[in-house]
């Protein structure tokens, strides 16, 4: 549900009310440590790719600033949560279809909705090979064969697009350490630099100290 902000209290109304009258969307790439995040998946047997977008989401889920949305097309509001809308590449056709993924209650849940998804709907080539993407997906692209040490995304026309759009690059050792590219394309009036650090921090808190359970 998309529950709408009061604007008579919400302490970011003018800056929201700013960028609303001057669009402004911005892109920002944090190298992420996956050290002890892919360790721990091995240990389990559990996909590397899967087990990331879940942990994106759960971030997202508690950062009220990044799960943004318009009802009406006027009235600002907060998703009570977001679910991932991901990419699914066809090597033989170098084409990719979007697909969506209801997150369930733990990683474990999600890995079987996601399994079924992508056993049932990976193989067809349409873009959104699964019927009724919801308002509330977030767009999550995880591009394996790049690494990158920034990432700009440009969307023409999407003033309205309120959700921030996410860019995983591959992993790569340094100093003993894999590290991950992780690129977020924001919308200012949605929000601002201070919640961009908090998603990250939250990230990399989030892949720390992370410990599959079914």
């Amino acid at each position: 549900m998309l529950r709408p902000l009061d604007l008579t209290t919400w302490p970011r109304r003018q800056i929201y009310q700013h960028f609303r009258q001057n669009p402004c969307t911005f892109n920002v790439t944090v190298s992420v440590d996956v050290t002890s995040f892919r360790e721990r998946l091995k240990e389990r047997g559990w996909p590397f790719v899967p087990a990331l977008i879940y942990s994106i989401c759960a971030v997202v889920n508690r950062l009220p600033a990044l799960r943004m949305g318009l009802l009406d097309g006027t009235q600002p509001g907060i998703w009570d949560s977001v679910l991932p809308l991901y990419t699914v590449v066809h090597p033989e056709t170098e084409t990719f279809s979007a697909l969506w993924t209801e997150l369930g209650s733990s990683l474990g849940e999600f890995l079987e909705h996601h399994h079924a998804d992508a056993q049932h709907y990976g193989p067809l080539p349409d873009y959104l090979p699964k019927p009724g993407t919801p308002p509330n997906a977030l767009n999550i692209s995880v591009t394996p064969w790049l690494g990158f040490s920034a990432f700009e995304l440009n969307i023409q026309d999407a003033a309205d697009y309120l959700l921030p759009v996410v860019t995983v690059g591959r992993y790569e050792r340094s100093a003993g350490r894999l590290r991950m590219p992780v690129a977020l394309r924001a919308n200012h009036a949605a929000c601002d630099g201070i919640h961009i650090a908090q998603f990250y921090q939250e990230l990399q808190r989030e892949l720390d100290a992370f410990m599959p359970q079914s």
